[in-house]
């Protein structure tokens, strides 16, 4: 039962980084392509560049945590 309370904490950890990535990621893609804006990069897009500069950490620990809950979950289903 431990285990799988800790897996499904780090799913729920997991999405909830990712999303709030993704939502920082269009937040800045509006300065990015704004009258003063920064300006971004023509090969990944408006919102491919502002991914590209705020997300590259949160989503690479977004995924491991991912994939560690998901190893728990099922070593504490085959557990039982």
């Amino acid at each position: 039962m431990k285990l799988l309370t800790i897996g499904l904490t780090f799913l729920l950890s997991s999405s909830i980084i990712y999303g709030s990535t993704l939502i920082s990621a269009s937040f800045y893609s509006q300065v990015l392509a704004g009258t003063d804006g920064l300006g971004w990069d023509n090969r990944y897009g408006v919102y491919g560049t502002a991914f590209r500069e705020t997300g590259t950490f949160p989503v690479i620990l977004s995924i491991l945590l991912g994939l560690i809950g998901v190893m728990l979950v099922v070593k504490s289903i085959r557990k039982k």
